[in-house]
């Protein structure tokens, strides 16, 4: 052990010298924020380089002029071609999915407010880019769910008064100008998406990390000293771990759709969740073919089905949970950190949360269908009644117990890494040999015809190989 430990010592030193990464002025964190919720944000970037890498790559086989021929082609013909694309899609899916979760850890534990405003709305806007992007990116499929998409987005932007820019957002053409200006507009958001993350990166650093929220008493400004005696360099700890997470996000997202993409499983797979594009749209099956958004979409879809008018729906939809989202830190500009010494604006979060989950799960069962007036006071009016009820009532006894001194708020207690380590380092070595066995395996597969079982490989491997730098890491690191 100590022996492998010098060798990657050295191995370590040589590469800190050779790229001065001990000058590096990321800042480090105590050992116990080496815990996933705190690192969020890192497996959406981790996605987000994915989408950047194959996102280029499907570049050079896709011809917006045959849009759907071109994704079927690529499907079909180009070797790894039912890696790339299905793993695309699926890191889009993990990277909105972890920023779904982030955002909402971040506003539960205050980190909207003082000194970290700036970076909430970064955040935000980052957020709603991110699902634009991914919006024009499923519409460039040419299926029918992608020209289902196109129209639902032509109506959308004329019931806001809006029409003018149809000509900008949907090109003046055919569906080839269609598919040629999105594929340009989802280049361009892309690239905002790597703007706003590079600046929403720098005030993090600049802010410092949230410390426990116990450790300030649950007030802000929230904030981790630099000179912290807990605080380690950054180099080489965070580098392992974050090395972790990178590999264990690309993993699950090479894993998940290569296994739908097996035989017996991709037939019996959602089409909300398949790894293929539906139906052409002139094909005999188009037509009894669910016209099902991504899941992250479901609910504007479904929130475009209430008799309130397609403009209506949408602001109420998009605009007005986004202007909330954007003014946050100034309508809660208190110093309260705990959601229970914040309960209305908390409650307004629950309700947001309550009623996506809900119009999800409605759009999910009945895509397309209208609602009816009745439904909506059956449906949307008793989430915020019960939630704003709820939590009045348990801000009024956690106040009344604080008062009391009845509550000791006090961090919670972070295990101090695995506690039997000799069998995490054993755990890290055949964690280490499975990953080499499974990358060695994949190269008798035949990427043409077998490339959904080179993708299970793959992940896999990728998966071990993360589990063997985790071991390391929590063995070596964590005291």
């Amino acid at each position: 052990m100590s022996q492998r430990r010098g060798l990657i010592e050295r191995i370590s030193d040589w590469i800190a010298d050779v790229f001065h990464l001990r000058d590096v002025p990321f800042m480090g964190v105590p050992d116990y924020m080496f815990s996933i919720e705190y690192w969020l944000g890192a497996i959406a970037t981790s996605a987000l380089i994915w989408q950047a890498i194959t996102g280029l790559l499907l570049m050079l086989y896709y011809e917006p002029a045959s849009a759907y021929q071109s994704t079927m082609y690529i499907l079909g013909n180009i070797p790894f071609g039912k890696i790339l694309l299905p793993s695309h899609l699926y890191g889009a899916y993990i990277m909105i999915f972890a920023v779904y979760i982030h955002g909402l850890y971040e506003f539960f534990r205050g980190n909207y407010k003082r000194p970290r405003g700036a970076q909430w709305v970064l955040g935000v806007l980052l957020f709603a880019i991110t699902l634009g992007t991914a919006f024009l990116g499923y519409s460039l499929t040419g299926d029918v769910l992608s020209v289902d998409a196109v129209d639902v987005g032509k109506a959308v932007v004329s019931s806001i008064g809006l029409s003018g820019l149809i000509p900008v957002i949907f090109g003046a053409g055919g569906s080839a100008a269609t598919y040629l200006r999105f594929l340009g507009w989802h280049i361009i958001l892309a690239a905002a998406i790597i703007l706003f993350f590079v600046l929403h990166f720098y005030l993090a650093e600049q802010n410092g990390f949230a410390p426990e929220p116990a450790e300030v008493g649950y007030k802000a400004p929230a904030v981790l000293q630099r000179n912290d005696p807990r605080i380690k360099p950054w180099w080489p700890r965070n580098f392992i771990f974050m090395t972790g997470i990178v590999f264990l996000t690309w993993g699950i997202i090479l894993f998940v759709p290569s296994f739908l993409q097996l035989p017996g499983i991709v037939n019996a797979t959602p089409v909300l969740f398949s790894p293929y594009p539906g139906p052409s749209p002139t094909s005999p099956q188009a037509a009894g073919f669910p016209a099902y958004p991504p899941w992250f979409f479901l609910f504007i879809y479904k929130m475009a089905d209430m008799p309130f008018g397609l403009g209506t729906d949408i602001v109420m939809a998009v605009f007005i949970p986004l202007i909330i989202l954007l003014l946050t830190p100034l309508i809660d500009r208190g110093d309260a950190l705990h959601p229970l010494d914040r309960p209305w604006i908390t409650a307004l979060y629950l309700t947001g949360l309550a009623w996506v989950i809900e119009l999800s799960l409605w759009g999910a069962i009945q895509p397309g269908v209208p609602v009816e007036p009745s439904w909506i006071l059956i449906t949307i009016l008793p989430p915020p009644v019960i939630i704003f009820v709820g939590m009045y009532a348990a801000h009024l006894v956690w106040r009344r117990a604080k008062e009391a001194g009845a509550l000791k708020l006090a961090p919670r207690v972070k295990g101090s890494g695995w506690p039997y380590k000799k069998a995490a380092e054993y755990f890290g070595y055949i964690s280490g040999i499975f990953a080499v066995v499974l990358a060695a395996l994949s190269f008798a597969l035949n990427p043409a015809t077998q490339a959904p079982y080179i993708g299970i490989a793959w992940g896999g491997a990728l998966i071990d190989l993360s589990a063997a730098l985790l071991s390391y890491f929590y063995v070596t690191y964590i005291e």
